[in-house]
């Protein structure tokens, strides 16, 4: 086996990390992707989130144009969804495809899977933004977003068609 990577990203973690760190920027994915691969061979290249009636399709077809396949989930407004144990699944399912794993997520909760992905010959490196000690000890490596890594909100009401 090559080195070949597998990309798991959770949307919903990092719009809310980089909208408390940084107001009115979000995350820029094909930066994110371009840069966590690098040289580096995509085995696949998962996101995961949730919409409100529909709101986040054209996000989803962006992601999709860039490489990553979406699991986006349906709630209700108000509502709230932690994909923190289908990405582990994920992950683990993928585990002995790859050789890295790239976590694009801050939540506390994937120690267990970052450890034993390691535990089973997986090197694994977080780029998240406000990345918790804990999560940075497990993995191998860790990189926080930058600002080169962002991009500006752009409210799409005032934008010309």
């Amino acid at each position: 086996m090559g080195n070949r990577v597998g990309v798991f990203v959770d949307t919903g973690n990092l719009f809310y990390c980089v909208s408390k760190k940084w107001a009115g920027r979000k995350v820029d994915y094909r930066e994110l992707l371009r840069s966590s691969i690098e040289s580096r061979e995509v085995h696949r290249a998962f996101a995961f989130g949730t919409q409100v009636d529909g709101a986040a399709k054209k996000f989803i077809k962006c992601l999709h144009h860039i490489g990553f396949e979406t699991h986006y989930r349906d709630i209700e407004k108000g509502s709230w969804y932690d994909w923190a144990v289908g990405i582990a699944i994920e992950m683990i399912r993928h585990h002995s495809k790859v050789d890295e794993v790239i976590l694009g997520s801050s939540n506390l909760t994937m120690v267990p899977v970052v450890k034993w992905l390691r535990e089973n010959g997986v090197t694994v490196t977080v780029i998240a933004c406000g990345i918790p000690r804990e999560l940075k000890e497990a993995a191998d490596s860790w990189t926080e977003l930058t600002e080169d890594m962002l991009e500006e909100i752009v409210d799409a009401s005032s934008s010309a068609a």
